[in-house]
């Protein structure tokens, strides 16, 4: 994938150097809901979500597959516009995605005011690492010539290597999240746990909800939690006339990077998460421990 540095970032082609030095003139409105993700965390299963929630409260009519050209610095191919563009004109009540850390992040994101929502997906860096990985795969064997002997090109271990040493698109796992986690104190920010989520669907549907401040009964929520499962939501990804759309889920497993980790670097990983995460109070669940 044709790639390019900003700032000491690496990103793809489609986020562009101009797209990124817009950041700080976009504008935010006052009802602005943002889901802020390092790639692979998440970000489309909150996104059904809080498309769901906002239906069924009556907020917004718009789907999950409406929105999903909203990741602020991108320019899809199949559009005309850069998506910061394309929002300025979209009507409210907009739900916004991004990649972006704090720092190249419009600063009505980064330091959000009046009653602008950010919510951050983050989910452990190994499985991450794991998805990142096929997803990659997937993107050049749909979108590039090379794409049938991409695998031959991209091998796990040089994957590995490249995302332990903060070398892949949008940066440095750990700093990103780090980056975000700062604003934990802030009530304009809601963090949820991709295992978390996993573990109970309905939990993470009314701190959803109770976050955007709507009222839905009981019945109402549990149905949200059954139709945003991860299941489903690969059905929805998977249907999409969106051919981006198609190969952002893949397994939706805790636990899936025991099958690609060697001891080696399973050791490594974890060297680099005691040196990056001890004493922040942010901690990752590894399928059921807590490193």
């Amino acid at each position: 994938m044709p790639l390019h540095e900003y700032k000491g970032i690496v990103y793809p082609f489609f986020v562009s150097r101009e797209n990124l030095e817009a950041m700080p003139n976009f504008r935010m409105r006052d009802d602005d809901i943002v889901i802020a993700s390092y790639p692979k965390t998440g970000t489309n299963w909150i996104l059904e979500m809080v498309s769901r929630v906002l239906q069924a409260a009556g907020r917004s009519e718009m789907t999950s597959e409406d929105r999903a050209f909203a990741k602020l610095e991108f320019h899809h191919p199949e559009l005309p516009q850069t998506t910061h563009v394309l929002l300025e004109d979209s009507p409210s009540l907009r739900v916004i995605l991004t990649h972006l850390g704090p720092d190249a992040a419009p600063p009505g994101i980064a330091h959000p005011q009046g009653n602008v929502k950010v919510i951050v997906i983050m989910r452990n860096p190994k499985d991450v690492a794991v998805s990142y990985y096929h997803f990659s795969l997937d993107i050049m064997r749909n979108y590039f010539y090379f794409g049938r002997i991409a695998a031959y090109f991209v091998t796990w271990d040089r994957f590995f290597n490249l995302f332990l040493s903060g070398e892949v698109v949008f940066g440095d796992f750990f700093d990103h999240v780090l980056s975000w986690w700062e604003k934990r104190h802030d009530p304009h920010f809601l963090f949820l746990k991709y295992e978390d989520v996993q573990r109970n669907p309905t939990d993470a549907v009314k701190t959803v909800m109770e976050f955007l401040e709507v009222d839905l009964d009981d019945v109402t929520i549990r149905r949200i939690a059954e139709e945003s499962s991860f299941h489903n939501m690969k059905e929805t990804l998977g249907d999409s006339h969106l051919k981006h759309r198609t190969v952002m889920a893949r397994k939706g497993v805790v636990g899936d990077w025991k099958n690609y980790f060697t001891p080696e670097q399973s050791r490594a990983f974890d060297a680099k998460y005691r040196e990056k995460l001890e004493g922040t109070g942010l901690e990752f669940e590894f399928e059921g421990s807590i490193l």
